[in-house]
């Protein structure tokens, strides 16, 4: 009975913040979209406040949290909430952590296991994935596995260590060939007091069977895929709050999303247009429903796009990067 109880705590907490903003007693952000702003982001007991710089809403901020201490009986934990601001002076982050009675942060922060940061994540931010990776492997060292036994281990645990990350975050080429390297060391058994020589690359076993690999799992690849697969959910996604702050922020609509600027993107982002040069490949778009397109750089007749086509016409045009709905 307690999840369902929990969930229900949580649904009348977050209608409670939902309430409050659209009467106006408190500002999320983005307001100019959604009716209140974005006021909270909850999953389970993970849970992220949004607020303007305004200290008397903050006040009356403070005031709805009590409440809901008073209603469910349930105590919020101020001493492990942690206040993080942007563009504020120390005077005024010292103003809201006394009202909140919370530590000041920083960024990066951790939200459901993932780093988060409005700028480039650093290299001890990802570190922690890797050291996982090398602690798992410590345990299994000096045991007495064959070569198959280390290929079944590699392939269906090891390589799935950081897959929750590579859906998120666009993996710096260190960090995949730190672990490759890992992996490698493991696989041949190459330890730092017996030394084994490695009888290929690693690259080269992480091609298919038929093609002569063993089916290793090449994390650069399925990074640019599980990337990529957001392109896909975008579309599916209907009125869901991330898709409408992508379409505010990006401009997606002008004229599509494989369009939209990196200046000014967050990293997550950042990751998902890198990857959507790729996914770029196997898109077409139909003319007639209503949405934009770049006439020549965009693939919507033939086998490719216009611009590969008609190439010697695509030279001389003084139209390129327009776009048509």
């Amino acid at each position: 009975m307690f999840p369902l109880l929990f969930n229900l705590v949580v649904d009348v907490f977050t209608k409670m913040l939902t309430k409050a903003a659209n009467q106006g007693i408190i500002r999320g952000l983005l307001t100019n979209i959604f009716e209140g702003g974005v006021v909270s982001l909850q999953y389970a007991d993970d849970t992220i406040l949004f607020l303007q710089n305004n200290l008397e809403q903050a006040c009356h901020f403070k005031w709805l949290l009590a409440c809901f201490e008073n209603l469910s009986g349930m105590k919020i934990n101020y001493n492990k909430s942690d206040l993080l601001t942007l563009n504020l002076s120390d005077d005024e982050n010292l103003a809201f952590a006394r009202l909140f009675y919370c530590n000041i942060g920083n960024f990066p922060i951790k939200y459901l296991g993932v780093p988060l940061h409005y700028t480039k994540l650093k290299r001890e931010d990802i570190q922690p994935v890797v050291e996982k990776l090398i602690k798992r492997i410590a345990g299994w060292k000096g045991k007495l596995l064959s070569s198959a036994g280390r290929l079944i281990l590699l392939k269906s645990y090891l390589a799935s260590i950081p897959v929750y990350l590579l859906s998120v975050i666009k993996f710096p080429k260190w960090v995949i060939g730190n672990i490759n390297s890992h992996m490698a060391n493991f696989l041949w058994n190459d330890q730092e007091d017996k030394h084994r020589y490695h009888l290929t690359n690693f690259k080269s076993l992480a091609q298919k069977k038929e093609y002569g690999g063993w089916g290793i799992t090449d994390l650069s690849c399925l990074n640019m895929s599980l990337l990529s697969s957001w392109i896909n959910r975008y579309q599916l996604a209907d009125d869901t709050i991330w898709k409408k702050i992508i379409d505010y922020k990006y401009n997606t609509k002008n004229p599509n999303i494989f369009c939209c600027p990196e200046i000014g993107a967050s990293p997550f982002w950042r990751g998902v247009l890198w990857a959507s040069k790729a996914a770029q490949l196997g898109v077409r778009w139909k003319i007639g429903d209503g949405k934009c397109i770049r006439f020549w750089e965009d693939h919507w007749f033939g086998n490719c796009s216009q611009t590969i086509q008609f190439w010697e016409l695509y030279t001389i045009a003084d139209q390129k990067n327009k776009k048509h709905c």
